[in-house]
């Protein structure tokens, strides 16, 4: 068995769900990524899990030139949920595959989460989950994309999104200790520093496309999988 923590508290979910104007920035319920937090010393809920399965084969996901593992998911090819969004593989061609010299792996219970949660649907057409590392190795990222809808295209809903995110990667790393705007290869990137040793990330790319990362450990393997994006 191996642990992993599959959602937010119920008290930090309750705050993220609250209504907001226009399309909810709300929609970090399945936020897994940031509760695996550091080994701190902190306690933390966890859920025991069975292992996920080994990938019975590989493949290639559009857009991306370098073949990647697909694990034996419920969706390998996409599905879509009864809200209308989409689980979409092809998310992933507007990052690097590999990070750290390691492929990035479907992150099949946060995309659950997000199925079952509206606000998902209220913002997005289209998302995609994957990570690499577990909250026992020294370094793991993990990272959200998804395809803004054209009402979700805007300052406010981006700005909603950076700070629920923010707030929940550092809800269980002690704290946002400090954010600033970086420019990390050609990107503006938003980044927090957890006091906890969890660095957050989001970004908007220019087709719609709204990434988020956490991540830990000293390769700072967010930054790097960001330092990849063409």
């Amino acid at each position: 068995m191996r642990l992993r923590i599959v959602g937010l508290p119920g008290a930090l979910l309750a705050r993220l769900v609250r209504p907001r104007t226009g399309p909810t920035a709300a929609t970090l319920a399945a936020l897994a990524v940031v509760t695996a937090v550091s080994l701190s010393g902190c306690s933390y809920n966890v859920v025991a899990q069975t292992p996920t399965p080994e990938p019975t084969g590989t493949g290639v996901r559009p857009g991306i030139a370098t073949q990647v593992p697909i694990e034996a998911t419920p969706w390998p090819n996409g599905t879509i949920g009864a809200d209308g969004l989409r689980i979409d593989p092809s998310l992933m061609s507007n990052i690097p595959s590999i990070v750290g010299g390691n492929p990035l792996v479907e992150y099949v219970e946060v995309e659950s989460a997000a199925l079952d949660d509206s606000h998902y649907a209220d913002a997005f057409s289209s998302y995609y989950a994957a990570h690499l590392g577990d909250i026992t190795d020294l370094n793991w990222v993990e990272v959200t994309l998804g395809a803004l809808k054209p009402d979700a295209q805007s300052q406010d809903f981006y700005t909603s999104w950076r700070d629920d995110w923010f707030n929940a990667a550092c809800s269980q790393a002690d704290g946002i200790g400090s954010t600033s705007l970086q420019q990390i290869n050609d990107w503006q990137v938003d980044v927090a520093v957890c006091n906890g040793g969890v660095d957050a990330y989001t970004l908007g790319l220019d087709n719609g496309v709204l990434i988020s990362i956490a991540d830990f450990g000293p390769r700072r393997l967010g930054k790097e999988l960001i330092q990849g994006i063409n």
